[in-house]
């Protein structure tokens, strides 16, 4: 029987006291909605792979549909054919 392994922890953002301190004219931006935009940009590098630009499903749709509709017209076409014999 196979021995059950512990489960992987999650990975943890780094704790406050190791994250570096704005200085200057940081901390000024930080107090005044800096840091919202701190936030978007560590949540940035999950999301960087989702794409919203479909162009090439649609294009890949047409080209089923583009070929799925010269195989009927074929199949249509030797039916008559071969029934016209």
């Amino acid at each position: 029987m196979a021995t059950r392994q512990p489960r992987r922890t999650r990975r943890r953002s780094a704790p406050a006291t190791s994250l570096p301190r704005p200085t200057g004219a940081e901390a000024g931006t930080a107090a005044a909605g800096g840091a919202t935009q701190s936030r978007r940009q560590v949540g940035h590098h999950r999301t960087h792979h989702v794409t919203t630009d479909y162009r090439y499903v649609r294009k890949d749709l047409v080209s089923i549909a583009v070929i799925g509709s010269i195989a009927l017209a074929f199949i249509i076409a030797m039916a008559i054919y071969i029934g016209a014999i």
